[in-house]
């Protein structure tokens, strides 16, 4: 694999997925689900950060991760809190998906890289809302944890039959994260997967017809 980093050319496409990341998040509406607590919305903004990734690399997605949580924080309405939870969930995916892809001799490792980054979003997604999310509103937001339970009942309740009808703040962390966190970032992460492996293909072959090859360095 031949690839020179500081290339114009190369430069210019993480600027392009950055940007469309960002644009992805700020102004693409936000998507509920009625069977999800009504503060879990749906937004793609990873989708260019992890084609990013498969395309040119993990420390091109890590760059595109990093530029979406600085151009965030000034319009953050949780003081960075939900920025850097996004931070902790982004990165680690976009680094491991580009490492497997890019660096290693595996077999079928593209479906490696998609199944190890399913799987790192998920246990990040538990660790970032369990540490650091619902801790965090519990102080900040009016009303604590009755506001939070409040506006999650319903959609346990949905999920469930109507049998999870006593919801307390000693069970909620539990029924929170499986009922909840678990289920909408695995549907999260699916679209965003499924969304890459056709995308980032097409767009290497466009990567690799634009501009002098020999002297950009083309990808694989």
């Amino acid at each position: 694999m031949k690839k020179n980093f500081f290339s114009v050319k190369r430069m210019c496409f993480i600027g392009i997925f950055a940007a469309l990341s960002v644009i992805f998040y700020t102004v693409v509406p936000k998507i509920k689900l009625p069977i999800f607590p009504t503060f879990l919305e749906l937004n793609f903004s990873m989708i260019p950060i992890v084609i990013c990734s498969f395309m040119l690399g993990p420390i091109d997605g890590g760059i595109c991760v990093l530029v979406r949580f600085l151009v965030k924080l000034p319009m953050s309405g949780t003081m960075c809190v939900g920025e850097t939870a996004d931070l902790l969930i982004g990165l680690p995916v976009a680094v491991v998906t580009g490492v497997v892809y890019h660096h290693t001799k595996w077999k079928y490792k593209e479906l490696w890289a998609f199944l190890l980054a399913f799987l790192i979003w998920e246990i990040m997604s538990v660790f970032t809302n369990a540490v650091i999310n619902i801790p965090f509103y519990k102080t900040m937001i009016p009303g604590g944890m009755n506001a939070i339970i409040g506006a999650s009942r319903d959609a346990f309740k949905l999920i469930s039959g109507g049998k999870l009808v006593n919801i307390t703040e000693k069970n909620f962390m539990f029924y929170y994260l499986t009922c909840a966190v678990i289920p909408f970032n695995a549907i999260l992460s699916l679209i965003v997967l499924l969304i890459t492996w056709p995308v980032h293909k097409r767009l290497k072959i466009l990567y690799n017809q634009i501009g002098n090859v020999k002297e950009e360095g083309n990808i694989e």
